[in-house]
């Protein structure tokens, strides 16, 4: 790595408050859509007037997780808006005694602040002792410039010349500044985790909608052939249910035989005989006018030799006539036909999902039923309307969670819970998912939506 491309990291840390003059430096950890994630020591926030006053390259910035109070010089803040900053790559084990090492810092430089690089070697590792106990390891650090440490270079990185990991953060500067002590990058584990999609991505699917999945997993435990209807508000994450539903429970049959049908479409709504050829030509029949007698066929001969998923998405742009037309004439009759084979002989499953995007469709109780039916299979389940996520909810699973979340999630679970809250209109479901995210570092259209597969 070079000093230039090290500087490309490195940002100012100032106060809001014009007469508080000190200052340090941070630099990028993680970088997700326009939000930087900052390291910088935790004496530095303190420097600036505290929490409240914190800017970055003159941004405010939050303060998301702290040693201060553990006896740890760190502390991560969190920046909106703080673009095109690369950020470091932290790997133990790759520092020695005697390695070569890059650093940059800011310094007092008339009235501005200067940011200069430094290069020196590393010394030994040692164990900084704290009252508690606890040892921190960090480097003896030795700087071979004509410059040395300066006052502000709290907070700089510490990385590896050769390979351009991150090894430690610049705490202190002894003397006249050719030496200094550095905290191991390894310590920041103590107060912040970071979460890839993936991983968050598990935890989420653990959140809510206990009695939706709690119905549906009821619904195809006892039947191999079954329609279930998802419904509520806007943005109250039905999508995210339906996806999470067959995952979950049902992984084996996203690859057999999957037809999507979007009725948003304004042809598909108003015009029950454009449905019909949209289902022909995601079954094979292509040619016009395909019989529904012919599409449920073909249906249920995919159903003989694999699953077979149906998804039907916006069901409530169709008029309750349509919605009627394509229960009765469609899937009442393939359901019927199914269900005369005996359930052992057929180890496959039929699935129908209706997804009511407005909240409208679930009163239609000529329609759907509420409970599981056996002698009447081929009526629809509609699960119970998804509701806001409340306060109680979010603190469970955020203390069944604690494992797996970000440290600073289960320090302050009240107060996170308020602020998630807050900022999702009082808890609508995709809100609450994507405020989740977003305060892990996680970018939920990109690393969670886009997963989705139905």
């Amino acid at each position: 790595m070079t000093p230039e491309e090290l500087q490309q990291s490195v940002v100012l840390i100032t106060s809001s408050d014009p007469e508080i003059t000190g200052f340090g430096t941070g630099f990028v950890i993680r970088q997700v859509s326009g939000t930087a994630f900052l390291l910088t020591c935790a004496h530095v926030v303190k420097e600036v007037g505290g929490p409240e006053n914190v800017k970055a390259d003159g941004i405010p910035g939050t303060v998301i997780a702290s040693g201060e109070d553990h006896g740890l010089d760190l502390a991560v803040l969190r920046v909106d808006g703080l673009w095109n900053k690369p950020e470091l790559h932290r790997q133990e084990g790759f520092g020695q005694k005697g390695n070569s090492f890059l650093t940059a810092g800011f310094q007092l430089f008339a009235k501005d602040h200067l940011i200069r690089p430094l290069h020196g070697t590393l010394g030994e590792q040692v164990g900084w002792s704290k009252q508690s106990g606890e040892r921190i390891q960090s480097w003896d650090l030795h700087i071979v410039d004509d410059y040395g440490l300066q006052r502000g270079y709290s907070g700089s990185p510490v990385v590896d010349e050769a390979s351009g990991e991150l090894l430690g953060v610049v705490s202190h500067r002894q003397g006249d500044g050719k030496t200094g002590l550095a905290i191991s990058i390894g310590a920041l584990d103590r107060i912040w985790r970071v979460l890839d999609g993936d991983q968050l991505y598990k935890v989420l699917v653990k959140l809510g909608y206990e009695e939706q999945e709690r119905l549906f997993f009821r619904l195809i435990r006892t039947q191999s052939v079954a329609a279930f209807l998802i419904h509520g508000y806007p943005d109250y994450g039905q999508r995210w249910l339906l996806n999470r539903l067959v995952e979950k429970h049902l992984p084996n049959t996203i690859t057999g035989k999957v037809i999507k049908v979007n009725l948003a479409r304004k042809a598909r709504r108003t015009d029950i005989k454009t449905l019909w050829r949209e289902l022909g030509n995601q079954v094979g029949l292509w040619r016009k006018g395909a019989s529904v007698t012919a599409i449920t066929e073909r249906v249920y001969r995919y159903w003989q030799t694999q699953n077979v998923l149906l998804v039907f998405h916006d069901v409530n742009v169709m008029p309750e006539a349509y919605l009627d037309q394509l229960i009765r004439e469609f899937w009442t009759p393939l359901a019927t036909n199914a269900r005369q084979v005996n359930p052992s002989a057929s180890r496959f499953k039929l699935l129908m999902f209706l997804v009511d995007y407005e909240g409208t469709v679930g009163n239609l109780d000529a329609i759907f039923s509420d409970k599981i039916d056996r002698t009447q299979p081929q009526m629809p389940v509609k699960s119970p309307k998804i509701n806001q996520f409340h306060e109680e909810e979010l603190i469970d699973w955020m203390m069944r969670e604690s494992e797996e979340l970000p440290i600073e999630f289960t320090h302050e679970v009240d107060e996170t819970v308020k602020v998630v809250l807050e900022n999702s209109d009082n808890g609508i479901p995709e809100y609450v998912l994507a405020e989740i995210c977003d305060r892990c570092g996680v970018d939920w259209f990109n690393d969670v939506k886009q997963r989705w597969r139905l």
